[in-house]
C-alpha cells in the first residue's frame, strides 16, 4: 500500500507541475467491475481451471476484476495508474505489485513523440486480458499464456494513420527482472480506415517462462481488426521461437504457434451474437506446460505431473459461441460456451489409476487433459469521467 501511495503522489505532483506550464490539462477517473458464474463439465472441485483467468473457478460466482483508474494529461506530461483486484490479478499477476495493473508516467519530447516509464499492460497480443475490451469475455489459450504486463520504458509516436512503439523492458511478464539482460520490443499499427486496422508487435530477450531458463525468446504477433456498424471481426496470429545459445530447444526446436478468428454480429442495438475459433500449439513448452492428474489410493494423495511422451506440449483447438445483451453502451451481460480439445491429450500419460479420489482443491487447479466444455456468464459495467482544467 505504501508503494501505491508513493506512486499516486508522484503522479499528482507531476500533474500539478504540468498544469502550471500548460493552458489546459485534464484528469480522468474510471472504474470497471466484471463478475461471473462458470461451469466446467469435467471439473471436480471449486478450483482454478487450467488455461483460464476469466470465469476461472468451477461452479462458482466470482469476480474477474474490480478496478479503478486515474490518469492525467497536460501539454508536456501524462500518467496513469490502475489498481485492480479479482481472479485476473490473482491468477495472472506475480506476487510483487499484484495490486497494480499499470502505473506509468510520461513526458512529451516533441509533437506526437512520448517517453513513458513504469508498469504497462503488454504491447504484444491480439486480445486484451479484460473482457470489456474484447469481442468475447473468455480469452483464448494464446492470450492466457501470452504476456499480460511488463515494466520498463516505452517510446511512442503517432503520425497520421500510423502508430509506433519501441520498448525496453525487464522481461516477459515481469515487474522485476530475473536476469541481467533486458528485453526489447516493437509495435507498429496502421489504421487503413475508420473501420479497419492492422498491428504487428514483437518481443525479443533472454527469458524464464515455460521451459525456458534464460533462453532466447523471439515472440511475434500480427492481428487485423474490422469494426463495422453491424459486424466486428478480429483475426490474429502469434509465432514464437526459442533457442539456447545457438541450439534449438527440445522437440526439434518447433515454434509456438497460436491463432484466432472472432466474429461478432450486432442483431440490434442491444443484442449481439459471436463465434470464435482458436488454435494453440506449444510442442517445445515455450510458455506453457501440459499436466496430468494423478491419485495414489494407497496413501490417499492427489497430485499432477508434467505430461511426458514424444510430443508433450499442448496442441489444442477450440470453438466458442456467445450471446451478448448490452442495453447500455458501458455495460453488458454475456453467455458464452467453449469447447477445447487437446489433440496430444493422451500422449505419454500411462496412468491407469482410478482418479475418482483426485482432489483438485488439494492440488490447486483442475488440469485439462483431453476434452473440455465450459459455460461462462459474465456481467460487466464501466465508466470514465474526464475533468478539464484551464488556466
Amino acid at each position: 500500500m505504501k508503494r501505491i501511495l508513493t506512486l499516486i503522489l508522484s503522479i499528482l505532483t507531476i500533474s500539478a507541475i504540468g498544469q502550471e506550464e500548460a493552458d489546459t490539462s485534464s484528469v480522468t477517473i474510471g472504474a470497471y467491475a466484471d463478475g461471473y458464474y462458470a461451469y466446467y463439465n469435467n471439473a471436480q472441485n471449486v478450483a482454478i481451471q487450467q488455461h483460464n483467468s476469466i470465469g476461472a473457478y468451477h461452479n462458482n460466482l466470482g469476480l474477474n476484476t474490480a478496478q479503478i483508474t486515474s490518469s492525467f494529461l497536460t501539454k508536456h506530461f501524462r500518467g496513469t495508474i490502475t489498481i485492480h483486484h479479482g481472479d485476473i490479478a490473482e491468477i495472472a499477476w506475480g506476487d510483487k505489485y499484484r495490486e497494480v495493473q499499470e502505473g506509468n508516467i510520461g513526458v512529451q519530447i516533441t509533437d506526437g513523440l512520448w517517453l513513458d516509464g513504469g508498469y504497462f499492460k503488454t504491447h504484444v497480443g491480439t486480445e486484451s486480458f479484460l473482457p470489456k475490451d474484447n469481442l468475447m469475455s473468455i480469452i483464448t489459450l494464446g492470450t492466457f499464456y501470452g504476456p499480460f504486463y511488463q515494466s520498463g520504458l516505452r517510446l511512442s509516436y503517432d503520425k497520421g494513420p500510423m502508430h509506433y512503439e519501441a520498448h525496453l523492458i525487464n522481461g516477459y511478464n515481469l515487474h522485476v527482472d530475473n536476469n541481467p539482460e533486458k528485453s526489447v520490443g516493437l509495435l507498429v499499427s496502421y489504421a487503413m480506415s475508420d473501420e479497419n486496422s492492422v498491428t504487428y508487435s514483437t518481443l525479443y530477450g533472454s527469458e524464464q517462462t515455460g521451459a525456458l531458463d534464460n533462453d532466447n525468446l523471439w515472440y511475434q504477433n500480427i492481428y487485423f481488426n474490422h469494426s463495422g456498424e453491424k459486424l466486428e471481426v478480429q483475426a490474429g496470429l502469434d509465432v514464437a521461437f526459442a533457442s539456447r545459445g545457438t541450439q534449438s530447444l527440445k522437440a526439434g526446436g518447433k515454434p509456438l504457434v497460436t491463432g484466432l478468428i472472432t466474429a461478432k454480429y450486432h442483431v440490434s442495438d442491444a443484442f449481439a451474437v459471436s463465434a470464435r475459433g482458436e488454435y494453440f500449439s506449444d510442442p517445445s513448452n515455450i510458455n506453457s506446460f501440459a499436466f496430468v492428474p494423478y491419485y495414489d489410493a494407497s496413501i490417499d494423495s492427489s497430485a499432477v505431473f508434467q505430461r511426458g511422451g514424444i510430443n508433450p506440449g499442448l496442441n489444442v483447438f477450440g470453438v466458442t459461441a456467445g450471446l451478448e445483451y448490452s442495453p447500455l453502451s458501458n455495460g453488458y451481460l454475456r453467455l458464452e460456451a467453449r469447447y477445447l480439445n487437446d489433440m496430444n491429450g493422451d500422449a505419454g500419460i500411462g496412468v491407469k489409476d482410478d482418479l475418482s479420489g483426485f482432489n483438485a482443491a488439494v492440488v490447486g487447479f483442475n488440469p485439462h487433459v483431453t476434452e473440455r466444455w465450459e459455460v461462462v456468464v459474465t456481467a460487466g459495467f464501466y465508466f470514465d469521467k474526464t475533468f478539464t482544467f484551464a488556466r
